[in-house]
């Protein structure tokens, strides 16, 4: 977890509230600004208080009011300007992060089994709920898995990019972990939690066999299953080799397509599904074990 004040190193220890505010994750060299700054702004405020009081009892039962007034007031601004300060920072900060160049890492040496498209595919380790933790990971180590979105679904087939800031040898030897992992998440599913399999696959045969209108996204998000299906030699009626065919002939289109008509959307979409309910009508998992 990163400093909640720096967003740069490691948070290591936590500091109380301050004042409405919320318990704090920061790195060491903050906790300290932050107390010196928080000793500093009770040392003033005491201080214009005690002022306060003294003016109080100097001055009649006219002036305390003001006086009062005129503390919060001054209190409100120094804290006011300090938010506006911590705001630009973090604000500059961030605008840096963006501005950071992630590149696809080209020159991965991966077993097609776990490529499509050009990208990682990773329906395992999504299946057995373990992709958020991997994305996570990823990102804690400066890199990205950049999922691919198409027709409003995100993620789609589960197939991602891999991309990198800097060290290439760096990346590559986290992709043969990622891989790796993939590998795991899929001999457990076969061994260990076929029915997670069958449920995914037998859903996605239900849609294909019996949709009414279909988009390229949607298609090749049913078929990543169907493809670790088909390379286990679970399925009848189509092999792999045509599932992989289908999926590269899919044009995504990730960009707005608010320029279209709805009525050419939804003709092309029930073009589409009329023929894959035609050519998957007899495709069905077979009863080998």
């Amino acid at each position: 977890m990163k400093c909640e004040i720096c967003h740069e190193n490691s948070a290591e220890t936590a500091i109380g509230a301050d004042g409405d505010g919320e318990e704090l994750y920061v790195c060491k060299a903050c906790a300290e600004r932050e107390l010196v700054r928080r000793k500093k702004r009770r040392e003033h405020t005491r201080k214009t208080q005690e002022s306060a009081a003294q003016n109080q009892q100097q001055g009649g039962d006219g002036e305390p009011p003001i006086l009062k007034a005129f503390v919060n007031a001054v209190s409100d601004m120094v804290d006011g300007i300090e938010r506006v300060v911590k705001q630009h920072e973090d604000g500059l900060k961030a605008e840096k992060a963006r501005q950071k160049e992630y590149v696809p890492l080209d020159g991965m040496d991966v077993d097609a089994s776990y490529m499509m498209r050009g990208r990682l595919h990773l329906e395992g380790l999504h299946l057995i709920g373990e992709m958020d933790a991997v994305q996570r990971a990823v990102a804690a180590l400066d890199l990205r898995l950049e999922g691919l979105s198409a027709d409003g679904i995100a993620d789609v087939g589960h197939l991602y990019t891999f991309c990198h800031s800097g060290n290439t040898e760096r990346a590559k030897r986290v992709v043969e972990q990622i891989v790796e992992q993939e590998r795991n998440a899929r001999i457990r599913l076969f061994e260990e939690m076929p029915r997670v399999l069958d449920d995914s696959v037998c859903r996605a045969l239900a849609i294909l066999k019996n949709c009414r209108l279909l988009s390229p996204g949607e298609y090749v998000d049913l078929l990543s299953p169907l493809r670790l299906a088909a390379m286990e030699g679970m399925l009848d009626g189509i092999k792999t080799r045509e599932i992989e065919r289908i999926m590269k002939a899919q044009r995504l289109a990730s960009d707005d397509q608010s320029n279209v008509p709805v009525e050419e959307r939804e003709a092309a979409d029930a073009d589409r599904a009329d023929e894959v309910n035609r050519r998957f009508e007899d495709v069905v998992m077979n009863d080998e074990e």
